[in-house]
């Protein structure tokens, strides 16, 4: 066993440089980015964004779990593959180990093809988990995309979907490097994204190569006739975001929505229970009439309850954001409100939503060492043992691998069995 031992290591240890490797060869030119498109036959670069895309062959080989999958829900029909994942197993998850630094931060996003689903029974579902925390329900209902941003607490990061009913899918997972002010508050979260808009936008979205993050800006369409778009057209020459700001793209900031007296964005279908949330309000006056402090002048309300005053050019500058932390149950009311002694209304260019979930605690990596070797070992003699092909990602969280008993360890888990 000793001489197998040694064999299953050096097994081991090429795959990670392997899989390092291949990733890091693929996208030298994005810093740090990966981006997986599943089922594909070979890298592909998107023509739009410039960002290169590899194949998941290496998690999972076997095409036959591979469907064409055609995207009705946006202007552009789009045709991608997806990855098909079923077992016959209750407790099942299919996870992408993705290579993280320890202690930095990410945004990580699922996209799934959604709107050729719908034939599915209203009922069938999957989870989406970060590690062991389970952030999203996916079901033909849900949003296409699923996107959070964590800290790693290792080399490595793992992306699940965790069986509930039916088939669980994916078509393409994306991480990136993010800026760790957005875990200032919750640094021991996991935040789930609950909406990112570029208010002043009513053209496509905005990404990778305008914003450095690959932050995916949707436009909106306001549902006040009242409200007024701006613009800054000439605003190509100035360069206020640097790698130390949280501060959307220029793009995106250089259009903002406008009322003379308030604006109102609403939130009815959050989930349901009482949550922690964080709201990024992003300013840039544009009006060129407004020049000092106290011209515009707003508060900010959060379900009701006055949270902040804003006045944009108080701080010298002529952009902010505003970080407002706030619990909601199932319902948000966002309205900003122009001040009694403001001459102009409120502006808005930009704002983000996160939901926060406590990050569940992990198997020690001493543990899922072991077990993975393993799992290396027998697999080697059972190669088609449909058990072991359902042992993926942590061992013990947020299910257990069939076969395996685990137990909390010193604010951990180990295996017992």
């Amino acid at each position: 066993m000793e001489g197998l031992d040694s064999v299953i290591r050096r097994l081991i240890t090429c795959c990670i440089i392997f899989i390092c490797f291949y990733i890091q060869s693929n996208f030298a030119q994005q810093a740090g980015f990966i981006s997986i498109q599943c089922c594909a036959d070979a890298t592909s670069t998107d023509t739009n964004t410039t960002i290169t895309y590899v194949s998941d062959e290496t998690w999972y080989p076997d095409k036959r779990t591979c469907q064409d999958t055609i995207w009705t829900g946006s202007k552009n029909q789009e045709t991608n593959e997806a990855r098909f994942f079923n077992s016959q197993y209750d407790k099942s998850k299919w996870c992408y180990d993705l290579p993280t630094n320890s202690g930095g931060v990410y945004l990580i996003r699922g996209i799934f093809p959604l709107s050729n689903l719908q034939a599915s029974p209203p009922d069938n579902f999957f989870n989406v988990s970060i590690g062991a925390t389970e952030i999203e329900r996916v079901s033909f209902v849900s949003k296409s995309n699923v996107e959070g941003v964590f800290r790693a607490t290792n080399n490595y990061t793992n992306f699940c979907l965790v069986k509930g009913k039916g088939e669980a899918y994916l078509s393409k997972l994306e991480l990136r490097p993010l800026h760790p002010d957005y875990l200032t508050t919750y640094p021991s979260s996991v935040l789930k994204l609950v909406d990112r808009v570029d208010a002043g936008n009513k053209a496509a979205e905005i990404r990778y190569r305008s914003d450095p993050y690959d932050r995916i800006w949707r436009q909106d369409s306001h549902p006040d006739s009242t409200a007024s778009y701006l613009s800054l057209p000439t605003a190509d020459n100035m360069d206020f975001t640097d790698a130390n700001s949280i501060l959307p793209p220029l793009r995106v900031l250089q259009t903002a929505l406008t009322h003379p007296e308030q604006l109102v964005f609403k939130y009815e279908n959050l989930d349901p229970g009482t949550y922690d949330y964080s709201l990024y309000l992003h300013f840039l006056e544009l009006d060129d009439s407004i020049f000092r402090a106290g011209q515009r002048v707003f508060d900010v309300y959060i379900n009701n309850e006055k949270r902040q005053e804003v006045d944009i050019l108080a701080s010298g500058k002529n952009y902010s954001t505003v970080v407002l932390n706030f619990a909601a149950n199932g319902v948000l009311n966002l309205t900003l409100v122009k001040a009694s002694t403001s001459r102009f209304g409120p502006i808005c260019n930009a704002y983000e939503i996160f939901q926060s979930y406590p990050r569940n605690e992990e198997t020690g990596v001493d543990e899922v060492n072991t077990i993975t070797k393993v799992r290396y070992e027998l697999l080697t003699y059972n190669r088609d043992n449909e058990i072991l092909r359902t042992w993926s990602g942590d061992p013990c969280l947020p299910i257990q691998w069939h076969g395996l008993s685990c137990e909390p360890n010193d604010g951990s888990f180990r295996v017992t069995k």
